[in-house]
């Protein structure tokens, strides 16, 4: 009867065992049947063999490293019956991307026996929060060379302040003469937030959102108008020639209270004055202590003029006349005149 192979091989053995002094028992513990696992590739070895896991490996032409983990240990004896796992450390690199541009993105090199993208993070200590974008995911089985992108996420807001300018009305009244102007309720801008939220992936810019909130509502400043027509101009006297026959026919009539000398100066037309009328020919500047606001005076050489404006110098009795020009503010210069508080 003719033998297989094997089994002729495995007999012979087995003869020179029993030839060399050795019994069917040794022959028996020698041949040996082991289960090896490398990498995942399963692969069952019989034979005689002896000594420790890493001479088996060297025998049976199974490559194996420092790098590698080998279970059992390589000095562990071999066994009928034996599991052998090698594992090889996988090469892996992630690409970690900034959110914000102009951020070069960080580089990482591992060697690592994790078997998927999360438990690779979960052992280098790599965060990947809410809004990142991983790819591959983190439930993707790795692969010897894999390349792992991260493009991380920021959400910035930017929050700013800017005013709201207000309404001017002009309101007509017949209160007020035509060219009079009065301040009736005076304008307050308005407060507006500006929130910008920019949303940032990997260098680049997905999203913006923007959102304005009125803090503080504008109040419209209100101003009065004259409408009212002027009445013809009618001159007491043109000339301080007649101001001597003014008052001696004024007395006698009473067309002025009281009388008074002052220092007359000038100045030209032009803004409002303090109480808030457009400041003008006809218009003049008191010390509302000496002459009250609204009195109506008579100015030899000068006219009519009604008391609505003040000044820091106008003490006293002194007086500022408000003329058409810079030119015939210097023409009437500094003059003494007696002025008349006209009824």
């Amino acid at each position: 009867m003719r033998l297989p192979k094997s089994k002729a091989v495995y007999v012979l053995a087995a003869a020179m065992l029993a030839l060399l002094g050795g019994s069917a028992a040794t022959a028996n513990a020698a041949f040996k049947t082991v289960t090896v696992s490398d990498n995942g590739q399963r692969k069952v070895i019989r034979g005689f063999t002896f000594g420790n896991v890493a001479s088996f490996l060297r025998q049976h032409h199974i490559r194996f490293s420092r790098r590698d983990r080998v279970t059992p240990s390589l000095a562990s004896p071999v066994r009928d019956g034996m599991e052998i796992t090698v594992e090889h450390p996988l090469r892996v690199e992630m690409v970690d991307q900034p959110a914000l541009p102009g951020h070069r993105p960080a580089r990482k090199r591992w060697l690592t026996f994790a078997r998927t993208v999360g438990q690779l993070l979960r052992q280098q200590g790599v965060a990947v929060k809410a809004g990142d974008r991983l790819d591959p995911p983190l439930s993707a089985r790795l692969h010897d060379g894999e390349v792992l992108h991260v493009r991380r996420h920021l959400t910035r807001i930017a929050t700013r302040t800017e005013q709201i300018p207000f309404q001017t009305i002009r309101r007509r009244t017949d209160s007020m003469y035509a060219g009079q102007e009065k301040v009736l309720t005076y304008g307050v801008k308005g407060l507006r937030r500006i929130q910008t939220t920019m949303v940032f992936v990997g260098g680049h810019k997905v999203g913006q959102r923007v959102r304005s909130t009125v803090i503080r509502e504008p109040v419209d400043e209100v101003i009065a108008v004259g409408s009212r027509p002027r009445p013809s101009p009618q001159p007491l006297v043109t000339a301080m020639a007649s101001t001597s026959r003014l008052a001696a026919r004024g007395a006698g009539a009473g067309s002025f209270s009281r009388s008074l000398t002052v220092v007359a100066t000038a100045y030209a037309a032009g803004g409002r004055t303090a109480t808030g009328w457009v400041a003008q020919p006809g218009v003049v500047a008191v010390d509302p202590s000496v002459i009250p606001f609204g009195t109506r005076l008579f100015i030899p050489g000068y006219g009519v003029a009604v008391a609505e404006d003040t000044g820091g110098a106008i003490v006293g009795n002194r007086i500022d006349i408000c003329v058409s020009s810079e030119a015939a503010a210097r023409e009437w210069g500094v003059r003494t005149v007696t002025v008349y508080v006209l009824k």
